[in-house]
Formats: structure tokens, sequence, C-alpha cells
């Protein structure tokens, strides 16, 4: 009997796999095939570095980079999507062994960090690649305005890919450890009076982590510090309200 359980177990692993499989493969033709488009989303996003032409402009130096470029990009893509997969598997494999109450658990944990996800990617197109790559071109403009020693910057296509997704995989891993520090210190301050004493603690990690994914400028560390902490209020005084309602 358990031999048939074992079997079965392997036949829906064994498929499961091959859905994840199938669905890396769609993702690697649909995005070669948009390759052109997808590039140009993601340099369009930095203002920054658009201003410096009218149009996208890169230098290469070999004939071969922009196809291992294009190929880099679309793998990359790709590897994001099958990994969100993969996780949306193991979530489904996992919920048939799980009391209701370890599957509402399981299923918020997911989608929190989906949306912690979804957040890091925001962020990082909205504000710290534009931020980052205007304040590495303020040296560039310096040396023009004092005369010493200039700086041109010649941008390669394959050194900005590779830039964007170094500061991807900083952003992605600081909100998703951000989520799961802030899940860890919430579980220990489940009532509403010991809050308070955990309020300081979050807003220096706030701090902390604002300082860690944005460029070494004040505004950007005070904007984005701005925002945890706000969420982070309204957060309280969401449950504040949850609370009173439950005891009235």
């Amino acid at each position: 009997m358990s031999f048939l359980k074992y079997k079965k177990y392997s036949i829906e692993i064994r498929n499961r796999f091959f859905l994840i499989l199938f669905a890396w493969l769609i993702c690697l033709n649909t995005c070669y095939y948009c390759k052109e488009i997808i590039l140009f989303a993601i340099v369009k996003s930095n203002n920054s570095f658009l201003e410096l032409s009218n149009k996208p402009y890169f230098i290469v130096t070999n004939v071969t980079e922009v196809f291992y470029v294009y190929f880099e990009l679309v793998l990359f893509i790709s590897n994001q999507i099958a990994i969100f997969v993969l996780i949306h598997q193991l979530f489904m494999f996992l919920s048939l062994g799980l009391y209701q109450f370890e599957f509402t658990k399981l299923k918020l944990l997911f989608k929190l960090f989906a949306l912690s996800w979804l957040f890091s990617f925001i962020l990082l197109i909205k504000l710290i690649v534009p931020f980052s790559w205007k304040f590495f071109l303020s040296f560039q403009e310096g040396s023009t305005a004092t005369n010493t020693v200039s700086f041109f910057l010649e941008v390669k296509l394959n050194e900005y890919l590779h830039y964007f997704i170094s500061v991807y995989y900083i952003c992605l891993i600081s909100c998703q450890f951000l989520t799961l520090l802030i899940i860890a210190l919430t579980s220990l301050s489940k009532e509403l009076k010991n809050i308070k004493a955990f309020r300081r603690l979050f807003y220096i990690i706030f701090i902390i982590f604002s300082t860690v994914i944005t460029p070494p400028d004040i505004l950007s560390q005070i904007f984005i510090s701005s925002i945890l902490i706000l969420a982070y209020e309204i957060t309280i005084f969401l449950k504040k309200i949850k609370t009173s309602m439950v005891t009235n």
C-alpha cells in the first residue's frame, strides 16, 4: 500500500516538474521573441540614462555581444518566472497534506512574499535604478563643471545588463528579508500593548533597509524610510480597528 502511495507521489512530482519545465520553455521562447521590447522597457525606466541622448545608446566591442546579451536577458526573465511557478507548484503539492489553518497561514505567507517580490520590482524600476544611475553620473557632471579631470561615460550593453541584474537581486533579497523579519517580529508582538515596544526596532530596521537598497543619497533614503514607516503605522492602525471591532 505504501509503495503505491510513493509511486503516486513520484508521478505527481514528475508531472509538476514537466509542467515547470514546459512553463520555462514557453517563457524562454516568448521572451526571446520580445527581446527588443524587454530591453527597451528596462532601459526606458532609467530616465537619467535617457537624458544623455534622444534614444537609448550603447556600445558593443564584440560581434556576438548583442546576441549573448539578449540571451542572458531572456534567460534571466525566464528563470524568475520559473522560480515563481516552482514556488507555486511546491505550495500546491504541500497543501494536500496540511490542515486548514496551516493551509491558510501558508497561503498568506505565499501572498506576502509574492507582493514583496512585486514591490521590489516596482521599487527597482521606479526609484532605485534611476536614483543610483543619476548618483553615479554626478561624478561625470562634477568633473565637467570643475574642469579638473573629465569623465565621459560610454555604456557597454553587457555591463548595463549586469548592473541591472545585480541591483535587482540586491533589492529582491532585501525586500524578502525585510518581509520575513516583519512577519517574525509581528508574531512576537501580537498584543497591541507590545507593538509600541517593537516600534523603535522596526524604525531602525526600515532605516537600515533604505540605506542598503538606495544609493548614498539622503533624500532617497528618507523617502524609502518614510514609505515603510507609513505602511507600518497604517498596518497598526488597521489592526487596532480590527481588534476594537472584535471586542465590541
